[in-house]
């Protein structure tokens, strides 16, 4: 599974002073379905970079993903490299911290879903 993620239009949303207290440090739980159905899981890790932007590391299927991500707090976009190939996701955040989010990923293009749960 490829993954690398860039969402422009999110970018263009008003910003806030400093993120939602629903998004936060930490791990989440990942689970997700790529563009071909394939279902996975795995957990991310948000460090922060700054009032409103993120480093992310995922750990799904035994590789690690390394992503950057600027948020609004309603809005998080993030982009990541898996392997060389560049990616993309936008995710939602909701009031209790879990992001439903959308990627693609370089030339295969398609979309993924992805859902991120507290721990």
């Amino acid at each position: 599974m490829r993954r690398v993620i860039f969402a422009a239009a999110a970018l263009a949303l008003p910003m806030l002073a400093s993120p939602t207290a629903a998004q936060r440090a930490g791990f989440y739980a990942v689970e997700g379905v790529g563009g071909d159905g394939t279902r996975y899981t795995g957990a991310v890790q948000f460090t922060p970079t700054g009032p409103q932007t993120w480093r992310l590391s995922w750990r799904v299927g035994g590789e690690t993903i390394n992503g950057i991500g600027v948020s609004n707090g309603k809005v998080l976009a993030v982009a990541y490299t898996q392997g060389g190939t560049l990616g993309a996701v936008l995710y939602e955040i909701g009031p209790d911290g879990t992001m439903l989010g959308s990627w693609t990923a370089g030339r295969e293009g398609g979309l993924g879903t992805e859902r991120l749960i507290p721990r």
